[in-house]
């Protein structure tokens, strides 16, 4: 969705829910040749890190709702870009990333590191720097 107005708040979370649907967006368009959202591809790659995990240990990894975690899963899984290693009928799920899911991360992946660059010409090296310590820095918030 584009804006023709961009409405400034004072408020730190509805600016940063804005800007975090922005910079979504942005992704997402940028990932839809490789026929995958960025929600899907950070679980992908996180898994293909992991080795293999449960929604659990996914969702803990990456810091999302399990309810998230699940409903991408379930779109992975259909593309065949993840497998359940648990068997048909078991109910401890453990994925792992396929050979077609890997070759989907190797297509990605140039997608992606061109919005990064994108990005980093957007606002500069040093102000996307600064972006990235502050957002990490915030995201110790959920720690306190």
């Amino acid at each position: 969705m584009k804006y023709r107005q961009i409405n400034k708040s004072k408020c730190y979370c509805i600016t940063m829910c804005r800007a975090a649907n922005a910079i979504t967006s942005f992704y997402d368009e940028g990932l839809k040749p490789a026929g995958i959202t960025t929600k899907q591809f950070s679980l992908l790659i996180h898994l293909s890190r992991l080795g293999e995990a449960s929604t659990v240990e996914l969702a803990d990894y990456v810091n999302l709702e399990r309810s998230t975690v699940t409903r991408n899963l379930k779109a992975l899984l259909a593309q065949g870009w993840i497998e359940d290693r648990a068997g048909a009928g078991r109910r401890n799920h453990k994925y792992s990333v396929t050979q077609k899911g890997m070759e989907k991360l190797e297509e990605t992946d140039l997608l992606w590191e061109e919005m990064q660059k994108r990005i980093q010409d957007y606002l500069g090296q040093e102000k996307a720097k600064e972006l990235l310590e502050g957002l990490y820095l915030l995201q110790q918030l959920q720690q306190e």
